[in-house]
């Protein structure tokens, strides 16, 4: 109880807009007082659609924006979630980028599905599938305790996923905080995730240069410091929601003089030449002329009141650089420390603060701490790298695998009727594609019949990964004997992961 208060304390119930549930109020659009009261929706409302009809079952949020409610379809009996908004400018922004995005797989890239807009009594609905809570709601439920690094990696491999979608079509979120990941379905898929909140979203190419964007405590040094804008600005929101999830508070104050100055003291200040391009640098930064110092210096609090009139937040940053996080108790397993070590690691790359340095979506799904390369070799000795597997089992599959996987129980033979690590989502790392596919085998085979498929996996695998090396130039290819170790390699791993899964297996 005493953590949880104390948590409670740190936000005091005034919760920066980086963690408020109504995270559509950030957009910044003023309410519209002019609408007549009986406009506004209620419980047991029916709203029409030309083609559906549905039910108001409750009213579950509010902001400037509009209203949240929980409804039904009352054609399909499909729950769903209704975004009622006030003002026009709003919804066109955000009707707009909506069609935009769903040109991308919901479920492949762990974007919130959107259904239909239609007009009520002059108020703008979207119909969107019904997710079950945020991540800021869980956080409340689970009293502030963090969460473990296995919880956080399938969630880091899903946002990365969809922050690739979104960067392959142009478009910057730029509202991301844990009240914006909902959690599809936690009971029965713990910790699959989806982005929702395209409200203030834009495209790459709008000058958006200057902009007030981005929530306080996950806003990207660029912003703060009124330089071009581009879709790294998501990454860095990543970084600070990783940190948020891990922690269980905020990395950066909810003040842009406070923020600025933990970016500066945990991270490092801004390059001279980021600094000098920056339309508010000044407001932060003193030039300093003489060529014997650095040529921009940190304002004190005083300072920065006097010119800018704004008093700073009181803020106790909770360490003093990223290293910090890495926790080591004496007898820790060094397993999960070095799972510490790979998470810090990808911290910094997604926090650098120059946004051509920050790391891309795509580099950051194979980083060591995504594709867990570290743990592989404890994959048959350690309980916590087994839990890491089994965490990241959520993340989507094809349905191709799991309907193989059925004909194969049915009485066909194993080894033609296999699940194939193309079969395998893209979205699910590499070094996870061969552990899913025994894992299904054993789900779905019993004894030597198991045995004999996994076999027949591990051949196939091995073959997969000598034509894939057997596709490199001959100026760039490696003897073959580097090829026979690299199949020695996969059906070792193979090996570990079958004793592990096994394992698994009988304790269920």
């Amino acid at each position: 109880m005493k953590k949880w208060k104390l948590w409670k304390n740190i936000f005091d119930d005034k919760l920066p807009s980086s963690a408020e549930p109504s995270s559509e109020a950030t957009s910044g659009f003023a309410d519209d007082e002019n609408k007549q009261e009986n406009s506004e929706v209620t419980k047991s409302d029916i709203l029409c659609s030309s083609t559906s009809r549905y039910l108001i079952q409750d009213l579950i949020g509010e902001g400037s924006f509009g209203k949240v409610a929980m409804g039904v379809n009352l054609i399909t009996s499909q729950d769903v979630a209704l975004k009622i908004l006030k003002t026009e400018d709003t919804a066109e922004r955000e009707i707009k980028m909506l069609y935009v995005v769903s040109i991308l797989d919901p479920v492949k890239k762990n974007i919130v599905q959107f259904y239909e807009m239609f007009e009520h009594k002059g108020q703008t609905c979207l119909v969107f599938e019904m997710l079950d809570r945020s991540l800021f709601q869980l956080f409340k439920e689970r009293e502030g305790t963090p969460l473990s690094l296995n919880e956080i990696r399938p969630i880091t491999h899903q946002l990365l996923t969809a922050f690739d979608a979104l960067k392959g079509i142009g478009v910057v979120h730029s509202d991301l905080k844990p009240d914006n990941i909902m959690l599809v379905n936690h009971p029965s898929e713990p910790f699959r995730v989806k982005v929702i909140d395209f409200g203030v979203s834009f495209k790459t190419s709008e000058n958006t240069r200057g902009m007030t964007i981005q929530p306080l405590g996950y806003r990207a040094p660029e912003v703060i410091l009124g330089l071009p804008i581009t879709e790294t600005i998501d990454m860095w929101g990543l970084g600070c929601v990783l940190g948020f999830l891990y922690r269980g508070r905020h990395l950066f104050a909810d003040c842009e003089y406070q923020s600025m100055k933990g970016i500066v003291d945990i991270l490092g200040q801004p390059t001279d030449h980021l600094l000098s391009a920056g339309y508010y640098t000044r407001k932060f930064f003193t030039e300093n002329k003489h060529w014997d110092n650095p040529r921009w210096w940190m304002k004190t609090p005083v300072e920065y009141q006097m010119d800018t009139g704004i008093e700073p937040k009181r803020w106790q940053s909770p360490f003093r650089r990223l290293e910090d996080l890495i926790i080591h108790y004496p007898e820790m397993e060094e397993t999960k420390l070095e799972d510490q070590r790979a998470f810090v690691s990808l911290l910094k790359c997604l926090l650098h603060t120059h946004p051509k340095e920050r790391i891309t979506p795509e580099k950051a799904l194979t980083h060591p701490f995504v594709e867990m390369d570290h743990l592989e070799h404890e994959i048959d000795t350690s309980l916590y790298v087994e839990d890491s597997i089994e965490k990241m089992m959520v993340l989507p599959v094809n349905h191709s695998v799991n309907s193989e996987a059925e004909e194969q129980s049915k009485g066909g033979e194993a080894s033609s009727k296999l699940p194939s690590d193309n079969n395998v989502g893209s979205d699910t790392p590499r070094s996870c594609v061969s552990l899913i596919s025994v894992k299904i085998i054993l789900d779905s085979t019993d004894g030597a019949e198991a045995a004999v498929a996994i076999d027949a996996t591990v051949s196939q695998g091995a073959a997969s990964q000598a034509e894939e090396t057997d596709g490199v130039s001959a100026d760039q290819g490696p003897p073959a004997k580097v090829k026979r170790s690299r199949m020695k390699t996969i059906r070792k791993n193979f090996g570990r992961a079958l004793r592990a899964l096994f394992g698994m297996k009988k304790r269920e």
